[in-house]
């Protein structure tokens, strides 16, 4: 049996800025998914089904990796406008 993805729980974590847990969340999951791949019977399952858990673990993983992008984006920005409003504060002092 292959292990659900967690991606309401990874979505959670994402929204709560929360990047360790939501990198946690998706390690353990790939970690399940190599056990069920070296529990016996695996060879049965249809290939399909590993291969649309797969593609979503990796687009959950572009989803983190977006959402990091974009608070480190959102954090340089607060840095400029900072560093603007000092300047402006000693060019009027």
């Amino acid at each position: 049996m292959i292990p659900a993805l967690p991606a309401d729980q990874v979505r959670a974590a994402i929204a709560a800025d929360d990047w360790a847990l939501a990198g946690r969340l998706l390690r353990e999951h790939d970690a399940a998914v190599a056990a069920a791949c070296a529990s016996p019977g695996f060879a049965a399952l249809p290939r399909e089904q590993l291969q649309a858990l797969l593609d979503a673990q990796r687009a959950l993983a572009g989803e983190i990796r977006a959402a990091r992008d974009e608070a480190a984006r959102a954090l340089e920005k607060i840095g400029q406008d900072q560093r603007g409003a000092r300047a402006w504060q000693r060019a009027l002092a």
